[in-house]
């Protein structure tokens, strides 16, 4: 069985200041740092060994700040990964959350979601898709478990392409992972299903 404990950063400057994330480089609050630590029991209560995994994150600083903390013990350093960051705000990142909530290109319920883009410069959902389908699907080739430091919104697509939702059908997906959350995933020796057995914990 092959086991993918999948981690969100945590908290991280510009939320508790009120910024546009995305790939604005952010670093973690004194909270957030305790908030990784606190991770480290959790991850290991779930039965990982961190020395034993393949380890993989973000390479934004918030994610790598995460990723260093649950390591911190083990002799094992991150690889950093570009596929992993968070969905790209283009020219409002960095931008204040309440500026950007009124001035961006909100997407029509009915119309479409995947090409959509929010501002000039940002991903679009497909762009994100595209990435971390590419990620996933390399790592599943590999032999033992692995544990990804990722972000909340590029979490959702994580878990979708873990469980091969087709890149089209990804436009409305979202799981709402919170900050500092773990969920884990896991594909069976025999059948090779596909199981998320923890959201969010």
């Amino acid at each position: 069985m092959k086991r993918i404990c999948l981690v969100t950063h945590a908290e991280a400057s510009h939320s508790i200041e009120g910024k546009v994330g995305g790939w604005y480089d952010s670093t973690l609050t004194s909270n957030g740092e305790q908030q990784a630590s606190s991770l480290l029991q959790k991850i290991t209560g779930y039965g990982f060994q961190l020395d034993q995994l393949n380890v993989y994150s973000s390479d934004l600083q918030r994610a790598v700040q995460t990723a260093k903390v649950l390591l911190k013990d083990s002799g094992v350093k991150p690889n950093l990964d570009k596929r992993l960051r968070e969905m790209s705000f283009g020219s409002h990142e960095g931008m204040n959350q309440q500026k950007h909530n009124r001035i961006m290109t909100p997407v029509n319920s009915q119309g479409e979601r995947m090409d959509h883009r929010i501002c000039e410069g940002a991903e679009s959902r497909r762009d994100v898709a595209i990435r971390i389908t590419e990620f996933v699907n390399e790592i599943m080739t590999e032999a033992g478990d692995v544990l990804v430091v990722t972000h909340g919104f590029a979490a959702t697509f994580f878990i979708a392409a873990f469980q091969k939702v087709g890149i089209e059908s990804m436009g409305y997906i979202n799981y709402a992972l919170q900050p500092g959350s773990i969920s884990i995933l896991q594909e069976d020796d025999l059948f090779k299903n596909r199981s998320l057995t923890l959201l969010n914990g």
